[in-house]
């Protein structure tokens, strides 16, 4: 599979964006989907991650800005990636959100996210370099920014939206989890 950048962000005439109601698109741009779109899609990186591709002419890659940013929204409202992949084929939050609603078919699936980390982990495994950790770790400060988070205050309930992007599944890392407590009460 070789490197594409998704370059193409334009609305179309087909545009599904294009069929909805005024007041649809109002809703639209004062939602969440609106700054994502806005702020944060645009920072992602894609070039960063053309290491995982082949440098031979062969099929594109699936869209590496719509994966990361469906991967970050999973993890903002905690879904599985067979959930993050059916609401980007219906909800137009998240078709907005990523710049999809040109798109005639969405495309990413649940293979592709599981691929994605699969070479994202691998890479990491060989280079000892974490694309996807340094890829959200950029545009972090502008996410502090748009939150109006102070950096200095750390809460006890927020979450890591780079835990889940290894190799592992979440069975996995409860697996993980639970092990090292057993062998540190163990030590103690």
């Amino acid at each position: 599979m070789s490197f594409k950048a998704n370059d193409y962000q334009q609305l179309s005439l087909d545009d599904s964006f294009m069929n909805l109601t005024e007041r649809e698109r109002n809703a639209l741009e004062k939602s969440w989907a609106k700054i994502f779109a806005d702020e944060i899609f645009p920072a992602i990186d894609e070039e960063r991650f053309s290491v995982l591709y082949s440098d031979k002419a062969s099929r594109p890659n699936a869209p590496v800005n719509v994966i990361i940013g469906a991967l970050i929204i999973k993890e903002l409202f905690d879904y599985s990636d067979d959930e993050i992949v059916e609401n980007l084929m219906l909800d137009h939050h998240l078709q907005y959100a990523l710049h999809a609603t040109s798109f005639v078919e969405q495309p990413i699936s649940d293979k592709t996210l599981i691929r994605f980390r699969k070479r994202c982990y691998g890479y990491e495994t060989l280079h000892g370099v974490d694309l996807y950790h340094d890829c959200v770790k950029d545009p972090s400060s502008k996410i502090t920014k748009i939150m109006k988070l102070n950096g200095r205050v750390r809460r006890m309930d927020s979450i890591m939206i780079e835990s889940n992007i290894n190799f592992h599944s979440r069975i996995e890392l409860i697996y993980t989890c639970i092990s090292k407590l057993v062998v540190y009460l163990i030590k103690k």
